[in-house]
């Protein structure tokens, strides 16, 4: 698979790699209008790149700040472990987000084609899942003893 960014998209990249531990910082990346399609396979190489090296890899990425992608058709974010505010994925396409530890803020998931959420999950605002297959397949007991919601659980 053959990834295309610009000069300034890599350098962007290359500057947060020492930034969150074992998490890089893809807030640039999000910024600069990147698509979301595209993070997971920027990670994967950012982590073969370390790991030729020698060095610690990356276990996954994080981005600081609201993250809007409503509507959007990525289907996927594999390596995607915390959101430093809010994530709306209103009637995206998004259907897992296996590594997701932390979202800050509310989280938007209205409308889209989320399946499942992974356990210990912690949202520090709002849940919003109404009209999902997930909705329809857990019961809020179910949901609330799966994952930690601050706030409330709008199903």
């Amino acid at each position: 698979m053959k990834i295309i960014i610009n000069e300034s998209q890599l350098r962007l990249i290359i500057e947060n790699e020492n930034k969150g531990g074992n998490l890089i910082d893809l807030t640039d990346v999000y910024e600069s209008g990147v698509s979301p399609n595209k993070w997971d396979d920027m990670f994967l190489l950012l982590k073969e790149k370390k790991e030729r090296k020698g060095n610690k890899t990356y276990d996954g990425y994080y981005i600081n700040g609201n993250v809007n992608l409503r509507e959007s058709e990525v289907i996927e974010l594999k390596y995607l472990v915390k959101v430093e505010g809010n994530l709306d994925l209103r009637r995206s396409l998004i259907k897992s987000l296996p590594m997701l530890s932390e979202v800050w803020g509310n989280f938007h998931l209205s409308g889209s084609k989320i399946e499942s959420l992974p356990d210990g999950l912690s949202v520090g605002g709002d849940l919003f899942l109404s009209h999902t297959p997930l909705s329809k397949a857990t019961t809020l007991k179910e949901l609330r003893n799966k994952i930690e919601v601050k706030g409330g659980v709008l199903k």
